[in-house]
């Protein structure tokens, strides 16, 4: 086993999921649920709008305090805004979970990832992960799957109001767990955000293509992403769905 060190992306990683926000069944559904739990009367396109804008002005508002070209909201201060009035921080949680589970419609771990993690931990190397995501979100997510015992840490974005690529994300918990950048892999499905992640913290990168694009989609991203200026090991692994069995 070539690493000691292994940093995860979740979602199209570990995680193959599908959700979608635009179905108007799941704008119908919230509209219930604010009804029934917070007395707001709303109508779907209406809920759904407002949501989107108030996404776009927390985000804005968040870029201008932190600085950061990737900045990540917690998804609670939206549905706090949506819903008008104080609740309990159990309250928001049932809503942000209602509305995640109401808008998937897919949850499952790709093959091989519960054995090839355990080979890893086995081999007591270190796991992390590096999620762009959001805690109230992934939380139940990580221990519906049965991956949160895998983790030495759990990074998510929304904890720290950036997200990757920006390299204070994955850097943080390099420093934190004081990671010697040699021994250490960054693995992931996106190019931009994982393996551009890996070039700004100078560590190697394991590109996992579980969606399928091309040679030329991913040498222009990694043009852009600057790989061709970098001196990371990259390790490309081009089985689809079955990706992960060849990680280690």
């Amino acid at each position: 086993m070539k690493y000691k060190n292994y940093i995860f992306d979740l979602y199209g990683t570990l995680i193959d999921i599908h959700t979608d926000e635009n179905e108007m069944m799941l704008w119908e559904f919230m509209v219930d649920y604010l009804k029934k739990h917070f007395g707001n009367i709303t109508i779907p396109e209406k809920l759904k709008d407002d949501y989107i804008r108030i996404c776009a002005e927390e985000t804005d508002k968040l870029a201008a305090k932190n600085g950061s070209c990737y900045p990540e909201i917690k998804i609670e201060w939206v549905w706090q805004r949506l819903i008008g009035c104080d609740c309990s921080d159990d309250e928001m949680r049932a809503l942000c979970v209602a509305f995640r589970e109401k808008s998937r419609k897919k949850l499952v771990c790709y093959k091989n990832v519960h054995k090839v993690l355990s080979e890893i931990k086995s081999a007591g190397r270190h796991i992390y992960l590096l999620s762009n995501a959001q805690r109230l979100f992934t939380e139940k997510e990580l221990d519906d799957t049965g991956l949160t015992e895998y983790f030495d840490d759990i990074f998510i974005s929304s904890d720290m109001g950036i997200k990757k690529p920006d390299a204070a994300f994955i850097n943080s918990l390099i420093k934190k767990h004081g990671l010697i950048k040699s021994e250490t892999v960054m693995v992931g499905n996106e190019i931009k955000a994982d393996i551009g992640s890996a070039i700004a913290a100078g560590v190697d990168g394991i590109y996992l293509n579980t969606y399928h694009h091309t040679q030329k989609e991913l040498d222009t991203d990694l043009a852009t992403c600057g790989y061709d200026n970098s001196n990371i090991g990259l390790t490309i692994i081009d089985d689809g769905d079955d990706c992960f069995k060849s990680v280690i």
